[in-house]
């Protein structure tokens, strides 16, 4: 063992001379010069990694080029991993590559202030190298472990997920030479990396076809750092903008200590002093050459929409899409890239970048689009159009509304990868941002015909403009950025927009009467009864008519869901109005609008269109539907885009209303919105209160009694769920004391009627059969209450049906922010 230890020894010697010496057999051993060098030994399995910057900063990346295929995992083709500034540091016998601490910094003329703020805080040794020879101040590794690591951390992403529990098995993992290569500014090395465990999940097991060994592809890029000429801009709340942040310790007392640049490609002027100037260096996109026609030309086109915002900032072919050049590697970081990623299911598309952490220069845009994600637009289309009446041929239209959509999407992904953040407020200014989520502008006629040719828009948006114009125009000379970039925000208010964000939009709490996610127009009240009346006349003509020949009739449901569901997200829009509040992100000194409660018209005009959505009759099927559904034939389970179903093998006919009045009530009964209800009337008593809105829904919904028909049976579950979301609601730790009195006041009511009352409101005309039911229904709730006021442990709510999926019909960046 001694004599082979050191035969081993002497080889690498030999292999590290002249540089460390002469490669000593040239057919096994090959050097790859680059960023760093490295030398590889296909036959062994090994790489050697040649470092001669020591206390050198550089960029490490890990990605994954090759990933599991399921949206619920998360661990997608092409995704991003951390970007790291790090460099190597000789400790004994090792280098040490080091993560560095840019999160507290000291720019400073004093050596002895920057140290100490840099030993104030933990940097983190990413992986320790023995040191196998040196010369010259190069130092010779061995870095096939390094390399072969799960640095994605598949195994803990799996873990999280409840998939199972996996570790690196470094006998089926092996470095990936044919992607392992090296550039003058990036080190790119590859490895297929076999992950080992126990398979506890269903979305594992869908996706690997031997779910106890799971495979993929992982990246490590060593990237040169930007230079120095680079000016990152600061942030401000009102630009829409994503951004880094740091802690400046040696800011002047008095000043925040926390800087903030945005996020944004690097582009200059070949004229500084021209209003509209050719650019150093273009911004060039490039698309998977993977990705079929037509939505090939479809991103395409709608990722060039972008060039209409840089030419509003002066900036003359200044950006561009086109395909990728054939061979190019979608994971190089010299690529800005829009990448097509399958799935097994419907998922999310996400703008993400590799940022340079000191100053927010966007170094890579790379864009991940799910291919499924047409298939839903089709599906809405295809509900809405019912086009197979008599053998008809396939509707043009339905692939239409789906390719516009795809160019929407297309440049709302890149627009990320910009650096713009979600623009969620921009729905009712003429569809002012691609950085909203747009649900189709779809229009009917008197005779039921639909119009779909206005669903998507076909440009950038007016907000767009002035945000690239914030993070990319050119500062006039003797001009201050500070002064200029404020009035441009100002002139950006003064023509009419908002921006607004994530956390205020998705947050089931949300108030802001305009920024909601999937909307359409000015009024959320409005625009929800102009699409309950389209979605009513065209449940009433759904039929065989929405499935093409030789498909089992079953089928029917998945054209169905959408379009019974098509009006959930204006439902969300229009909750937030019912103690709704009209904001900006203003700052001190602006010309933004003063925030304001809404008036009570608007929020009782939104209590009523709630209270419409959720009467019996909106929520029925139409009888034609389910005379025709039959249950799932065999190869075609129920799935996750199809409603739940109490009825065993059979469809539900109350399920898809449940999902309604689930969604209505868990916003409206939500326990920041019920508390803002009761205060906002503190100060202004003409708004309506908690009390108001609550004696409001429960006249409505205890208002019929039971007789014995499909609605009735309706009345009956909405009376149940409107019972169980008060319970929750009386339960709530975040609600206030006083929401939790008057809703257990409420409750004690509604448990009084029921077990008093509920018997008389069947009325005189109804049958036997219908009046043991009500009688047996309103105890039972009665029942329900009491015993939730009397157990010592409080009352455990069935869980609610799962809702078919809509979202993603695209945002959770995660950044949730940056997701879509």
């Amino acid at each position: 063992m001694k004599k082979l230890f050191l035969l081993e020894l002497f080889c690498l010697i030999l292999l590290s001379a002249p540089i460390f010496g002469q490669i000593v057999d040239k057919s096994k051993f090959s050097k790859n010069e680059g960023f760093f060098t490295f030398y590889t030994d296909e036959d062994k399995g090994k790489i050697y990694l040649e470092v001669d910057k020591l206390d050198f900063e550089f960029l490490y990346v890990n990605s994954m080029p090759a990933g599991i295929g399921s949206n619920d995992i998360g661990l997608d083709r092409g995704q991003l991993g951390r970007t790291r500034i790090v460099e190597f540091r000789k400790a004994g016998n090792k280098l040490l590559l080091v993560h560095k601490n840019y999160e507290f910094r000291a720019y400073s003329d004093n050596p002895a202030e920057v140290k100490s703020v840099r030993d104030a805080f933990a940097e983190s040794v990413l992986w320790g190298f023995e040191i196998a020879n040196s010369e010259n101040g190069k130092y010779l590794v061995d870095a096939t472990s390094f390399y072969m690591q799960d640095a994605h951390m598949v195994g803990e992403k799996l873990g999280s997920a409840r998939q199972g529990s996996y570790k690196p098995d470094p006998s089926r993992s092996a470095l990936h030479f044919p992607m392992t290569k090296n550039f003058p500014k990036n080190t790119e090395v590859e490895a297929i990396v076999t992950l080992t465990g126990t398979p506890t999940g269903a979305y594992i097991r869908s996706v690997t076809p031997s779910p106890e060994s799971v495979t993929v592809r992982q990246r490590h890029s060593f990237i040169e750092l930007p230079d120095n000429k680079y000016t990152p801009r600061e942030f401000d709340t009102r630009a829409g903008y994503f951004h880094i942040d740091y802690m400046d310790f040696t800011s002047p007392i008095g000043e925040p200590m926390v800087k903030k640049y945005i996020s944004r490609h690097r582009l200059e002027k070949k004229d500084p002093t021209a209003a509209v100037s050719e650019v150093v260096e273009p911004i060039v996109y490039y698309l998977d050459r993977g990705t079929p026609e037509p939505v090939r030309s479809a991103l395409l086109e709608g990722g060039n929409w972008w060039a209409q915002a840089f030419e509003a900032a002066g900036f003359k072919n200044a950006y561009r899409v086109e395909l990728m050049p054939e061979g190019a590697d979608l994971m190089d970081v010299r690529y800005n890239v829009i990448q097509w990623v399958h799935r097994s299911t419907r998922g999310w598309s996400y703008g993400s970048s590799v940022t340079d952490p000191r100053t927010g220069e966007i170094i890579k845009g790379h864009v991940t689009l799910g291919s499924l994600r047409v298939r839903q637009d089709f599906l809405i289309a295809q509900g809405l159009i019912q086009p197979f009446e008599d053998g008809k041929p396939k509707n043009p239209k339905m692939l239409e509304l789906a390719l516009a959509r795809l160019r929407q999407l297309s440049a709302h992904e890149i627009g990320h990868t910009l650096g713009l953040a979600h623009a969620y407020a921009s729905s009712p200014t003429n569809r002012a941002s691609v950085m909203d989520y747009p649900y189709p502008m779809i229009k009917m006629d008197d005779n039921g015909n639909i119009d779909i040719s206005d669903a998507y828009d076909d440009k950038i948006g007016e907000w767009d403009k002035w945000a690239i114009r914030y993070g990319y125009e050119t500062i006039p000379a003797g001009q201050s950025e500070k002064a200029h970039l404020n009035k441009l925000l100002e002139d950006t208010y003064a023509a009419g927009h908002t921006f607004i964000s994530d956390m205020d939009s998705r947050h089931p709490s949300g108030s802001h009467p305009t920024s909601h996610l999937w909307d359409n127009g000015a009024s959320a009240p409005d625009e929800l009864m102009r699409m309950m009346a389209m979605r009513s006349k065209k449940l009433n003509s759904f039929g065989l008519n929405s499935i093409d020949e030789n498909q089992p009739e079953a089928l029917m449901e998945e054209v169905l869901a959408p379009l019974f569901l098509m009006h959930r997200y204006q439902l969300e829009a229009t909750t937030k109005l019912v103690g709704g509040l009209d904001y900006t992100y203003k700052v001190k000194g602006d010309n933004q609008r003063v925030q304001s409660r809404l008036e009570a018209t608007k929020q009782n005009g939104a209590l009523e269109a709630l209270l419409y959505a959720v009467q019996p009759e909106k929520l029925a099927i139409p009888t034609q539907i389910l005379d025709r559904m039959p249950p799932r034939p065999m190869g075609y389970s129920r799935n996750r885009e199809t409603f739940p179903s109490r009825n065993g093998l059979n469809f539900d006919p109350l399920a898809p209303g449940e999902n309604v009045v689930d969604l209505t009530f868990g916003l409206l009964f939500e326990a920041g919105r019920a508390n803002r209800l009761h205060q906002q009337q503190l100060f202004d008593a003409s708004l309506p209160s908690f009390s108001d809105v609550l004696e409001k829904v429960t006249a409505q919904v205890f208002g019929s009694g039971y007789d014995g028909t499909y609605q009735g049976e309706i009345r009956l579950m909405v009376q149940n769920k409107l019972t169980e979301h008060l319970i929750n609601l009386a339960k709530d730790p975040k609600a206030t004391a006083t929401v939790k009195g008057i809703t257990r006041n409420q409750l004690r009511e509604i448990a009084y009627w029921n077990w008093n009352k509920g018997q008389n409101k069947t009325g005189p005309s109804k049958s036997t059969a219908a009046k043991s039911t009500s009688d047996d229904f309103h105890r039972y709730l009665a029942d329900k209450i009491n015993h939730f006021f009397n157990e010592k442990e409080e009352f455990s709510i069935p869980a609610e049906l799962a809702i078919p999926d809509g979202a993603p019909i695209g945002t959770t960046d995660l950044r949730c922010d940056f997701e879509y």
